[in-house]
This record gives structure tokens, sequence and C-alpha cells, in this order.
């Protein structure tokens, strides 16, 4: 073979090497919590932004989606999995993971997006809503309480003692009872809260507000979120009126409403965010998402408030909110 030839093979080797790194594609690692519907809904939202984005799913990114079940221990195994495996991006679900990332990822070049967490910055993810850090930024989920309890006085009008339960431990639940005690005080309603250390003291901590509360308004919490049909059947018992904050179809006739945020658009929101980021911009030029009243939404359920022989009232008959039959 002449030399001329020898150097046109090697070229042709040459570019076709760079082509086949041009085209590998870029590796999305998804670390969850665990199997939720709602944190699945995040999820879905979150690829379903990144190929909107330009991102075709096997040919320009791959995701790995992993959970760990709800089992704390098994976060920093997880991470240093995820690690391993040298991705483009993260995506950290939940408070608990966005948090343990920070020092479970050591490799600082590889940028996380946060989804599913309430309050970053208390939660020290990211040291402003203005900007993201050196590694991470997201989208958050803080909720709008006055909004929701607005929606509680409409659909119980009676009510005047509102009841919640959290978890003491986690600082999304300890900036959703900060911030429902600021609105409940601007909305002229006393607020009862009561701290649960573990899922099975729900039913015992439930029964601890009968007689103490007109209603219940259920926050953002894993503890309580995760345990909803154990939650929802102890308050029917009790005939206390309850609404969620988190929607769930499979329990919207033993709830009586729901004014929640949008899982989908929460997912959604980081899947933009991420898409710049694989686009070349960098977390700590990105400012943290923050719901708008478009990320919310409003329920009633009939056939809930007819449970405890309530009608719909007045107000709401014509509000083109009522959940499917």
């Amino acid at each position: 073979m002449s030399f001329r030839r020898l150097l046109a093979a090697a070229a042709f080797i040459v570019a076709g090497s760079a082509s086949a790194v041009a085209q590998t594609p870029k590796l999305v690692v998804i670390a969850n919590f665990g199997e939720h519907p709602v944190l699945r809904e995040t999820v879905d939202g979150f690829k379903a932004a990144v190929v909107k984005g330009g991102f075709v799913e096997g040919k320009d990114v791959v995701f790995d989606y992993q959970h760990v079940n709800f089992d704390r221990s098994l976060i920093p195994q997880l991470l240093a999995q995820t690690q391993a495996k040298k991705p483009t991006l993260v995506l950290a679900m939940t408070t608990g993971v966005a948090q343990a990332s920070i020092r479970g990822i050591t490799d600082k070049s590889i940028p996380i997006v946060f989804a599913a967490v309430v309050d970053p910055v208390v939660a020290k993810v990211v040291p402003s809503f203005e900007r993201g850090s050196e590694t991470h930024t997201g989208a958050s989920m803080m909720p709008s309480f006055d909004a929701s309890l607005a929606f509680l006085k409409d659909l119980l009008p009676d009510a005047k003692r509102i009841g919640t339960l959290y978890n003491p431990a986690e600082d999304n639940d300890k900036t959703n009872i900060e911030l429902l005690t600021a609105a409940a005080k601007k909305a002229g309603l006393e607020l009862v809260t009561v701290g649960v250390d573990q899922q099975g003291d729900i039913p015992t901590r439930i029964q601890s507000l009968r007689g103490r509360v007109d209603a219940i308004l259920l926050i953002q919490s894993n503890i309580i979120q995760t345990a909803m049909p154990v939650v929802a059947q102890v308050t029917s018992q009790l005939k206390i009126p309850t609404i969620n904050t988190i929607y769930n179809h499979e329990l919207r006739h033993q709830l009586v409403g729901f004014h929640a945020i949008s899982y989908r658009k929460n997912g959604e929101r980081a899947g933009e965010l991420a898409v710049k980021i694989l686009n070349g911009a960098k977390p700590q030029d990105l400012p943290i998402y923050v719901p708008v009243p478009e990320d919310f939404s409003a329920f009633v359920s009939p056939r809930g408030l007819q449970a405890l022989g309530r009608d719909v009232p007045a107000a709401l008959k014509g509000c083109n909110c009522f959940v499917a039959e």
C-alpha cells in the first residue's frame, strides 16, 4: 500500500472513531429514594422534558433509573454506584438523596439536578434560590399554603382548627410547618401539629387529633405520603375531613379534597434545567425553579364529602374541579 493510501486509511479510522465518540449517548442516572406514584410522575416529567429538549432517548441520552426502596441506609451505596458509572448528569430525587449527593458524589465534575425537594436552601443543597451551587441546581416544590388554606375554607367553611402531621427530623417537613404556621395565622385558623417519627405511629398520632381539630391538611411529607392508605383509613374512621397537598387518584374518594402541586410539572422543570446543563450551562449559573400558581390544582371529592355527611358548598358547586368517578 502506498504512503498516500496509508494516510487516507488512517484518516478514515480517526474520523470513524471520532464519529463513534460523538454518537455515544449521554448517561443520565436517576437516583430516587423509592418507588411511589407521585415520584414516578416526577421522573416521567423529567425524562419527557429532556427528550422534548432535543435529546433522543437511546441515541442522544440514556436514562439509568435506581432507587433504595425508602431505605436511608442504602443512599450512600446508591450514590457510590452512581458515580462509578461516570454519568454526564444525575437527577437526585427527594431532599434526602439531594443532601447526601453533596458528599456522596465526590467527583465535582458531575452536575446534579434535584427534584421533589421543597426547600433546597434550608436543606443546604444550594446557597440561594437565585443561583445553584458549583454542582447542584434544580426545581423546588415550595407549597402555597395561602392558596391551600383558602381552598380549605371554601370547602369546609365551618373549620376553625386545622391539624397536620410531620416528621421533625425532615428539613422538608420543618419548612412546610413554618410556612403553614404563618399561613394559618394569616387566615385566622388555629393550627395543631403532631410529629411522627415512624410510620407505625401514624394511626395513634392521627387519633390524638380527634376532638382537637375540625379538619386535617396533609403536607408534602415522605413519611406521611408513603403511608397514605393508612392515613386515609384512619381519618375516615374518625370522620375528620382531610385534604391532601398531593393528589392521589386511588384515594380520591376517601379524602374530601386536594390542593396539589403537580409532581410531573416539577419533573418537567427539573428536566428543562438538565437540558441547559447538557447543552453546556453550569449549575451555579441556573436559578432554582420556584412553583407558580399554574403548578397547583384544586380537586373536590363529592363522595368523600358525602361519606362524612357533607355536601359540596355552594361556593364550589360550579368549580369544574371534581375528582373523576
